[in-house]
């Protein structure tokens, strides 16, 4: 009877130190989407799974490490660069700690490649009183057509721009804080990029 005790004892004690999932993040870095994550200390864990889904409900593997993971004794941070994610539309991201959790699914709208043939700034925009300067290389007298989209993909502002000497501006004094993308086309070319508001 002790020894039963004793082992319920111990498993006891080390199911109250199994590692978790924590600060989970996942942001648009480069042409790909970065998914960061700590490890919380405890008992090691067998490897992890990051998963990806254009649907939310259909995910594959996209990075398995199979592995003893996590340390006993401090947070293990892990990051990792998802290269191919789906443009224009949400990506879908989960983390599944083996054998102990499945993090919920996080989401971020992912924009076509960004070109190299426009600039956006001020960025951040500082002031209800900033307008948003476009550079378009090569685009003098263009009539520019698109959106401003949220960082959810969701268009909040219709664009009807020409350039004069490559520039024009944009109010966006009724816009708060946060990350925008920028889509324009002139009919022959889209350029895309994004900007910041943190007045």
């Amino acid at each position: 009877m002790k020894k039963l005790i004793g082992y319920i004892f111990i498993l006891f004690s080390l199911s109250g130190v199994s590692q978790r999932i924590s600060n989970y993040k996942v942001f648009l870095a480069g042409n790909g989407v970065a998914v960061k994550f700590t490890i919380t200390k405890g008992t090691s864990c067998s490897g992890y799974i990051i998963k990806h889904s254009k649907d939310s409900i259909n995910f594959t593997d996209v990075f398995n490490y199979p592995g003893v993971c996590g340390d006993t004794a401090r947070d293990e941070s892990i990051s990792y660069l998802h290269n191919d994610p789906v443009f224009n539309t949400h990506n879908y991201y989960k983390i599944e700690l083996i054998p102990v959790e499945n993090s919920v699914a996080k989401k971020i709208f992912v924009p076509e490649v960004l070109n190299t043939s426009i600039s956006v700034y001020p960025s951040p925009l500082q002031t209800v009183t900033d307008h948003l300067t476009v550079r378009v290389y090569k685009t003098n007298n263009t009539k520019l057509n698109g959106f401003i989209y949220d960082e959810h993909g969701k268009p909040l502002k219709v664009l009807d721009l020409t350039t004069t000497f490559d520039n024009a501006t944009i109010s966006v004094a009724d816009l708060n804080n946060g990350m925008y993308f920028l889509r324009l086309n002139d009919g022959q070319t889209s350029y895309v990029s994004k900007f910041l508001i943190l007045r």
